[in-house]
Formats: structure tokens, sequence, C-alpha cells
């Protein structure tokens, strides 16, 4: 017949028990098991920010490609000939020379 434990008996308490019995290296080995564990858990944890940060350092490229091509277009619209010229005859009261009005410097 199977002996039972008390009620009083604590579970932990049983289990300890348990585990000096066994002996010195399985106890070892399954500390050894335990400190493993709570590595993968440790490095899963770490490799998953990581991967978050590299997902919005990616999004945030990709913003800042958008807005320099953006600017790049930007610039181009703004240093057309015609835009300049229209803006220097409107603004500035600047006309282009007539051939009488040039002067060629020898």
């Amino acid at each position: 017949m199977k002996q039972r434990p008390e009620p009083t008996d604590n579970l932990a308490l049983l289990i300890g028990r348990d585990l000096l019995c066994v002996g010195k290296i399985p106890s070892v080995l399954l500390v050894l098991v335990l400190i493993s564990a709570l590595g993968v858990v440790y490095i899963t944890h770490q490799s998953r920010q990581l991967i978050a940060q590299q997902e919005q350092l990616l999004i945030e490229r990709d913003q800042l490609d958008i807005e320099w091509r953006n600017q790049i277009l930007e610039e181009n619209s703004l240093a057309e000939h015609s835009r300049v010229e229209r803006l220097a005859e409107k603004e500035m009261d600047m006309k282009r020379p007539s051939r009488e009005d040039e002067v060629i410097v020898k």
C-alpha cells in the first residue's frame, strides 16, 4: 500500500526532499537546465526587441527616402529657367536685353 503524504506537508517541501535523496549530480543538472532555459528566454526577448527596432528603422528610412525624392522634385521645379525668368520679370522688373542694348567687351 502506498503511503500518502500528510495534508500538512507542503508540495515544495516534498519536492525538495526528493531532490536531496536523488543526489548531487541530478540536482546540479537540474539547475543547469533551468539556467539554460532562462538564457533562451532572455535571448529570445532581446532578439524580438531588435527585430522590432529594425522594423521601425526601415519604416523611418522609407519615409526619409520619400521625403528626399519630394525635395529633389521641388528643387528641380524651383530651378526651372522659365520660372526664374518669370520671377525676374515680375518681381525685379528685369528684361532680356535687346541687340541694341548689348555691349561686347573686348
